[in-house]
């Protein structure tokens, strides 16, 4: 039997925007939005940004290394200042004192002035022997021990074989117990001035008496009351460098 039925027509080619065939989709333009993608990020743009946040940042550490360093640079002439000052004070305050000045202020200080006392030895002591030949109060000579005193204002009695040694070298050491606190801080003032001098200030309860005892080395002058014109002229005859009346036996060591 023959086949009555009727072929079925070849589908033709879709056109765009014809028939009832599905349209292609519309690719999308770079550049513009839309079909769900944002605006691409310029990252020449972004390059540039990242290039001057670094430059500032390069910029904001040198400012930091530099104001540093000239903080540091200031600090350090500030303390080379006060050093050099401090140093070139001592020996400007050290005044003379005339002849009746002296013999006026040795009266108001009830002194019979200065005594001189025979050498008594110079051997070094270990930290637990004690002296045997000084031979004045407070001593000027004798044994003591193998390190000096360094100077200064001291607060409490100090070693007084440390002391003695500090005298070998040429040191004025200024002891003093009983005398009122305005004498106490007339002293203080006038050692305080000289810092860094061969200069020793310290209460010594080892005194006979209550007053001030002027001690170098060989030397002695005890003062029942402070009076500055006598403490300035013994300080001026035997602390050394200087002092015309010394006879301290290492007078060039520290």
């Amino acid at each position: 039997m023959a086949d009555t039925r009727k072929p079925k027509p070849k589908p033709g080619p879709t056109q765009p925007g014809r028939g009832s065939g599905t349209a292609a989709k519309p690719r999308p333009q770079a550049g513009r939005s839309g079909g769900g993608h944002g605006r691409q990020p310029d990252k020449g743009k972004l390059a540039r940004g990242a290039a001057a946040r670094r430059l500032e940042e390069k910029r904001r550490r040198q400012r930091t290394l530099l104001w540093t360093a000239v903080a540091v640079v200031a600090l350090a002439a500030l303390i080379g200042l006060i050093v050099f000052q401090g140093r070139d004070t001592p020996q400007a305050e050290n005044q003379p004192v005339s002849a009746s000045a002296l013999e006026a202020g040795r009266k108001a200080a009830g002194s019979s002035g200065v005594k001189t006392f025979p050498n008594a030895g110079r051997n070094h002591l270990s930290g637990n022997q004690q002296p045997s030949n000084w031979n004045s109060n407070p001593p000027t000579s004798g044994d003591h021990l193998g390190t000096p005193l360094p100077p200064g204002v001291y607060d409490n009695d100090q070693d007084m074989r440390a002391m003695v040694h500090s005298m070998e070298h040429g040191y004025v050491v200024i002891l003093y117990k009983g005398i009122p606190a305005d004498q106490v801080d007339q002293l203080r003032t006038f050692a305080k001035a000289r810092d860094g001098s061969k200069l020793v200030l310290s209460p010594w309860s080892g005194l006979e008496k209550d007053g001030v005892a002027l001690a170098a080395w060989q030397n002695l002058e005890i003062l029942q009351r402070v009076n500055m014109d006598v403490v300035q002229a013994f300080v001026n005859d035997f602390m050394l460098p200087g002092g015309t009346r010394s006879v301290a036996p290492e007078p060039n060591a520290a």
